[in-house]
């Protein structure tokens, strides 16, 4: 078989591993009928996908600042197109990481010299985003209130909120020593880049992470656009089951509904968190909302996930009117 038609066939069977999941989650874990008696409001379900476009084009945003951050050039045009191939990715992968990769490949492709800068631009970005996660999960966490729930429940809701306290307080001190460590810290980075084993490993990547250090302002700004990129896909899936629902969880209830699940969705085990991500959204949709609700989380869970692949339609023509160099990059990742 001819290499190219290898690599079409090898793609074809990525995108329907999603594909897949996503009929078996339609075909098997929907109440169609008690859909189509649900009154819609499809300017709602429209107003969604361009609050979730919103939220995606803030995180490509936020990339390119953190490249530019390494002394990397990249255009706001470069890194939405790039973006775009990756946020594809991320359906051909386990977790919703995979797309992390062909941007650290082609960055560092594009900037030999700057290899592990490029690669630490992609590690930084989506720790940063990770931890704008998190202090959303803890700032929700913090007024939610699941007095109608079980005792079992908010048993779990409590090592939710154990977990993600530890979380973010080791987050945020990681953080508070990179861009406040001062010369203690580089002092500290050089020693330990003359230890045996991983000394080597500290060099190379010491100084890349520290470069919040000269940035401050670029480091409060990336977290304030993770903050909004999270709060802007809470919103998206909010107006989702305001169009299918005339009494679903409020507003506030779904601040703390979403960044959970969107945790849950950020393991290693299904393509984009698929599957992973309606499971945690029904069972937060049972024990969170202050008064019981008829709405069906993994059918609103399900509705935001073909959202995100209709977003990911445009990383699709992007992937296949690849240059030159963004093919090269393509091959070596497959």
């Amino acid at each position: 078989m001819h290499p190219t038609w290898k690599t079409i066939g090898w793609t074809a069977i990525k995108f329907a591993i999603p594909a897949a999941i996503i009929l078996w989650l339609a075909f098997f874990h929907i109440n169609w009928a008690l859909l189509s008696a649900q009154p819609k409001n499809y300017g709602l379900l429209a107003a969604a996908l361009l609050v979730a476009l919103a939220a995606v084009s803030l995180s490509f945003a936020r990339w390119c600042i953190l490249v530019r951050c390494q002394g990397i050039s990249l255009s706001m045009v470069e890194a939405f197109r790039i973006s775009s191939i990756c946020f594809l990715f991320n359906f051909v992968s386990a977790g919703s990481v995979g797309g992390d990769l062909f941007k650290a490949i082609f960055l560092a492709k594009r900037r030999p010299g700057k290899r592990i800068e490029a690669v630490a631009s992609v590690f930084v970005d989506r720790g940063v985003g990770l931890y704008g996660l998190l202090l959303l999960v803890a700032l929700a966490l913090l007024v939610a209130d699941p007095s109608g729930s079980s005792d079992e429940n908010r048993d779990r809701l409590d090592q939710i909120k154990l977990a993600t306290g530890i979380l973010v307080s080791i987050g945020t001190v990681v953080l508070a020593v990179l861009v406040f460590g001062g010369k203690t810290v580089d002092q500290l980075v050089q020693l330990a880049s003359r230890l045996r084993w991983i000394g080597p490993w500290v060099a190379k990547v010491g100084a890349p992470l520290r470069m919040f250090h000269r940035h401050p302002i670029a480091f409060f700004v990336a977290v304030a656009m993770s903050l909004g990129v999270h709060s802007l896909l809470v919103i998206s899936m909010y107006l989702i089951a305001r169009s299918l629902y005339v009494h679903p969880p409020t507003l506030l209830e779904h601040f703390v509904i979403v960044p959970i699940g969107m945790l849950a969705a950020a393991v290693p085990i299904t393509p984009a968190g698929l599957g992973v991500y309606e499971v945690v959204i029904e069972w937060l949709y049972r024990t969170i909302p202050a008064t019981k609700t008829a709405a069906s989380g993994s059918l609103i869970a399900l509705i935001f996930e073909i959202v995100k692949v209709t977003m990911a339609i445009v990383g699709t023509v992007f992937y296949w009117t690849a240059n030159q160099e963004e093919r090269e990059s393509l091959e070596e990742l497959e």
